[in-house]
């Protein structure tokens, strides 16, 4: 496989980081604390997920975001792969970190998602976690070692079975704990030696109840009696329970049909309610509104026809008023009005006053006169003269202004004097008053009249509107119009009312029938309402005697089956000393079915241990011999000849020949030591990993080695990682860069 290229999203200290990687060897250059071993996590953590070590999830998650996020696009056998991996930190109640993944695989031309909720290491390597840090991830190697217990399970179940999960040293011990489960190699326990005994147990028993009393056959042929007698009074109710359900259901279905008949009586009476409604009146009128609209017009009609004949009444009075008022006044003459009178009489009697007044002077003149003789004559009696002359003068003009008022005032009212005057003309003016005022009445009567009058027409005419409207019939006789009117509206809304009442009741009775019906299991009406009766059988049907026969078949039975309940606890008293000889030989022949059963299963857990056993013989015996050899031909190559033989045992610790002694490889130098495990990591990741070889991750893995065994190892690193295949080498020196150059060809990058 070949990772071509790095995105980390989010992971330790680093974020947004990319970097692009090609085959063969690459070698990427960093100062210490620049994120080497940060970038070689990440490859792990993107094919394995989070370490389960608390420490390394620690150093996974970023400390910014609380994730760890990143995608891989690799390369492997032809096809391209884009993996993405998110982890994210998610805190309980108590503070307590936990750990959520995603991790999906794509196709990196079709974008399609593969391999759901499979680990990508194990997919594409064939190897689990454990394998790949033992193995492709390799570290400073001061104090490290390949092999070990897990790693050797891990390697024996892989080459066994192509699953690491499948371990062979648990499936043998759970086949040896079943083996003993079934019965011991003593042959004195387990679940076979167990059911034996109790076999023989048994057949003891059996002996003992075949020589049980008579009495028990004899009670148990009384019960099978009653046993068949209670069959066939069971098998009697069984059909009187059919016939029966069946008229039932023959019930519900004429409910059914009876409520289908109420709904249809309610239906049309309210169809026949409200077209009676709409057929007369139209929307939002009733009969019993008609007939109260009616009663209130008929109210105003006469309303309006008393205020006509009081308006008429009151018109006819003023005329009479009028004309009595009238005749009792007389005739004044012409042109002349009882205040012009008075005014005349008035003026009159003030020029009669002055004149009198005059004339008064004069004489009084004269009479003044006539002692200034004594003084002048002449004066004396040009004075009086004159006197005298204005004074006859004024006494005439009295007079005459005393005539005018007696002749055009006085005489006119047949009056003597002024007094009768005044009091007649007073009288006169108090009856012209009062028939000014009469005439007014009367002119207002004669506006209300036809006020009234014309209320009174239009009153009618709006009733007859109404009646129209109502399409009733108008022949031009009001009263009686409205009279039919008002009678065929009272029969319409008694009509109205029969048909509500027989809606309601159809209604209340299709209710309580609907009610039955809903108690009713939904499957059993529908099942009652689609079924065919025979309609005279139903109605012959004398349910109240099928009803009895039922009842009565039903005792039988519960009497039966107390009968038999005291007969079988007789039987049970007789069967705890005298057990059944039928039931016991069922139990022989269970346990003995058992029994062969279980043997069968024992020889088959001895022959699968056997056959497991000789073949982990076989696979050990062949795989340990080829990992050293390939381990063995590595460590020649990286050591320069000088150790061309190595050991591997069982749990893959190794082991040298040094002068025909056997030792650990420990005691080797630590350049030596470190290139013998990183040939057996080779040698185990070439032998385990089916699929595709993983690319390995060097990190910091040469710094005890010389420039010669360095040398020797980037040599061996170019020719096994040549074709498909992939080694990252993260170093602080530039050494590895210098000596590449010199030797082999790799791709170099600084971080």
């Amino acid at each position: 496989m070949i990772i071509e290229k790095i995105h980390i999203i989010n992971f330790g200290k680093l974020s947004d980081f990319t970097l692009e990687l090609a085959d063969g060897i690459n070698i990427i250059e960093g100062k210490n604390e620049s994120g080497k071993s940060t970038v070689s996590a990440f490859i792990k953590f993107m094919f394995y997920g989070l370490s389960s070590a608390a420490d390394e999830r620690a150093r996974s998650i970023s400390w910014q975001s609380g994730t760890a996020a990143g995608t891989l696009t690799v390369r492997d056998r032809g096809e391209r792969y884009r993996i993405e991996r998110e982890a994210v930190t998610v805190r309980s109640s108590d503070g307590k970190a936990t750990y959520r993944e995603r991790c999906t695989v794509y196709n990196e031309e079709t974008g399609k998602p593969l391999y759901k909720g499979k680990v990508p290491g194990e997919i594409f390597f064939g190897i689990p976690r454990g394998v790949f840090e033992s193995t492709a991830f390799i570290g400073q190697l001061e104090g490290s070692q390949a092999g070990g217990r897990t790693l050797a399970e891990a390697t024996e179940n892989i080459l066994f079975s192509a699953d690491e999960t499948v371990n062979t040293k648990k499936a043998l011990k759970k086949l040896d704990e079943a083996r003993v489960f079934l019965y011991h190699k003593n042959r004195k326990g387990g679940k076979i030696y167990e059911y034996s005994k109790e076999r023989a147990a048994l057949a003891e028993k059996l002996t003992e109840a075949q020589e049980a009393s008579a009495e028990i056959i004899n009670l148990e042929g009384t019960l099978h009696t009653f046993e068949e007698s209670r069959e066939k009074a069971e098998l009697a109710l069984k059909s009187t329970d059919a016939e029966v359900a069946a008229y039932e259901r023959y019930l519900i279905q004429q409910n059914y049909i009876k409520l289908q008949d109420e709904l249809e009586k309610s239906e049309n009476a309210g169809k026949e309610f409200a077209a009676i409604a709409r057929e007369r009146y139209g929307a939002g009128m009733t009969d019993e509104r008609f007939v109260r609209l009616l009663e209130s017009e008929k109210y105003e009609l006469l309303k309006r026809e008393t205020e006509l004949e009081n308006a008429e009444s009151e018109l006819f009075r003023a005329e009479e008023n009028i004309a009595s008022l009238k005749s009792s006044l007389g005739e004044l003459p012409e042109d002349t009005s009882c205040e012009e009178l008075l005014a005349l009489e008035t003026k009159c009697t003030k020029n009669a006053k002055h004149f009198k007044n005059a004339a008064l002077a004069g004489d009084i003149l004269a009479f003044l006169a006539a002692f200034l003789a004594f003084v002048n004559v002449y004066i004396a009696l040009a004075v009086s003269g004159a006197a005298l002359a204005a004074s006859v003068v004024c006494w005439a003009l009295f007079a005459a202004n005393k005539k005018k008022a007696r002749e055009n005032c006085y005489d006119v009212f047949g009056c003597d004097n002024r007094e009768d005057f005044r009091a007649a003309a007073a009288e006169r003016q108090k009856a012209e008053a009062e028939l000014a005022f009469t005439a007014r009445a009367k002119n207002e009567a004669a506006e209300k009249a036809e006020e009234a009058a014309a209320a009174y027409e239009n009153k009618k005419a709006e009733i007859q509107t109404l009646l129209l409207g109502a399409k009733f019939a108008c022949t031009g006789d009001l009263p009686a119009d409205i009279a039919a009117a008002e009678s065929e509206a009272r029969a319409s809304g008694e009509k109205r009312r029969r048909l509500a009442l027989e809606k309601n009741a159809a209604d209340a009775k299709a209710a309580e029938i609907s009610d039955l019906l809903e108690s009713i299991p939904a499957e059993e009406r529908e099942r009652a309402i689609a079924e065919d009766f025979d309609e005279e059988a139903m109605e012959k049907f004398d349910f109240r005697a099928k009803k009895r026969e039922q009842d009565f078949l039903v005792k039988s039975i519960a009497a039966q089956k107390d009968k038999m309940h005291e007969i079988e606890c007789e039987l049970a008293s007789l069967y705890a000393v005298h057990a059944k000889p039928a039931e016991i030989a069922q139990e022989i022949t269970a346990l003995s079915a058992k029994i062969d059963e279980l043997s069968e299963k024992f020889d088959a857990y001895m022959l699968a241990i056997d056959a497991i056993n000789a073949a982990s013989g076989k696979l050990r015996d062949g795989i340990s011999p080829k990992i050293a050899q390939n381990a063995s031909e590595i460590m020649g190559e990286l050591s320069a000849g000088k150790y061309p033989a190595v050991f591997v045992d069982s749990d893959f610790a190794l082991s040298y020949s040094a002068g025909g002694i056997t030792r650990d490889i420990a005691t080797l130098s630590a350049g030596t030591s470190d290139i013998a495990y990183i040939s057996l990591r080779i040698a185990l990741a070439k032998t385990l990993c089916k699929h595709t070889l993983p690319p390995f991750v060097f990190d910091e893995s040469f710094v005890r080695l010389d420039n010669v065994r360095l040398t020797a190892a980037l040599e061996l690193l170019a020719n096994t990682f040549a074709e498909n295949s992939q080694a990252l080498i993260f170093t602080c020196h530039e050494r590895e860069k210098a000596l590449v150059n010199n030797t082999v060809s790799a791709h170099s990058l600084s971080i």
